[in-house]
């Protein structure tokens, strides 16, 4: 089974995350996201936008570029577009001012800035509108508190998400990690759908590892996952994952950390995250990170033989099948 047309590069008409909203300052910032070159830039009150990253003239990026009296002005002649993309400044030629540039708008998408992350909407007709982002509740929860994890794998993104919907491998890949150790080798499995998309859990056990993962996939795509933490102070680290496909082999992954806690509990834990948990956790990923590179992306599919605890991995197949499907139809 390879992987379809449509999805190596990522689902159309929906939000991504594009990088951290903290990268993005004064100068305008380039990124490859779902095959795609953007650039984002902060006009002159400071609100994200996020363009094609090339210049209508000759084609230069213009990540490389200024940000100029609240204009995006390419670094190679000058030529400058506003926040909506249209081109206001040809200062190389009055004719071409006056007659070229009313004409030249870059390609725009839209976007967001929410739980310090910048969103932009990929779609397949960037003139139609784009959806509301919906979001972890977590994320904007001033009950919860918790970090960005950001990194990159040379790993189809369709990768990621199937290892987040498979439990089973927690107790196998992550076995000596302190969080991740514990729990039965065996287990059944079961798929709950819903209006956004479904849940997979184990049968035999809850709170003890990695055991169950929900999926939402509507206007956006994102897994909402706990795994137990040991001491400092104990309890559930909640865990919202995001996928950004780069390349058919590469893709930017989010895991952001929360915790419902308050007073010194959620400074204890704010203060040992960063001495200790963040690189606990960042060793775990490393772990996905190396199986995800080894799989040889499609080709792996090809030879692949499920069993009962790939339930998850064959029901967001099957959903990201159904998505294709249901826009394909429209």
């Amino acid at each position: 089974m390879d992987f379809e047309p449509q999805l190596k590069l990522g689902l159309q008409n929906m939000w991504y995350p594009i990088c951290q909203s903290a990268g993005v300052k004064e100068k305008p910032r380039g990124f490859h996201r779902l095959g795609q070159d953007v650039v984002v830039w902060r006009d002159s009150v400071g609100k994200i936008h996020i363009h094609e990253d090339r210049c209508l003239h000759r084609g230069a990026k213009l990540s490389v570029g200024e940000v100029v009296n609240g204009s995006l002005r390419c670094a190679y002649h000058g030529w400058c577009y506003d926040t909506s993309g249209q081109c206001v400044t040809i200062p190389t030629s009055k004719t071409a001012q006056t007659k070229l540039a009313p004409r030249l708008r870059l390609r725009s998408y839209e976007s967001q800035e929410r739980a310090d992350l910048v969103w932009g909407y990929f779609s397949e007709n960037a003139d139609e509108p784009a959806p509301p982002l919906i979001i972890p509740e977590e994320l904007e929860d001033p009950a919860y508190s918790g970090f960005i994890c950001e990194a990159v794998w040379k790993a189809n993104w369709i990768l990621v998400l199937e290892n987040l919907a498979d439990p089973m491998h927690g107790p196998f890949l992550h076995g000596q990690s302190l969080t991740l150790g514990r729990g039965a080798l065996e287990d059944d499995m079961r798929v709950r759908r819903n209006d956004a998309g479904f849940i997979v859990e184990r049968e035999g056990q809850r709170g003890v590892n990695f055991d169950w993962s929900e999926f939402y996939c509507d206007d956006s795509l994102w897994v909402r996952l706990d795994i137990p933490l040991p001491f400092g102070p104990k309890g559930i680290l909640r865990i919202l994952c995001f996928a950004t496909p780069m390349t058919e082999d590469s893709t930017l992954v989010y895991f952001l950390r929360y915790r419902k806690l308050s007073g010194w509990k959620r400074a204890y834990w704010r203060f040992l995250y960063k001495t200790f948990w963040e690189k606990q956790h960042f060793k775990v990923i490393e772990q996905d990170r190396v199986i995800l590179e080894s799989l040889r992306g499609a080709q792996s599919r090809m030879a692949e033989h499920l069993a009962n605890s790939d339930r998850g991995v064959t029901e967001l197949r099957k959903l990201l099948r159904e998505k294709i499907a249901c826009r394909t139809a429209q």
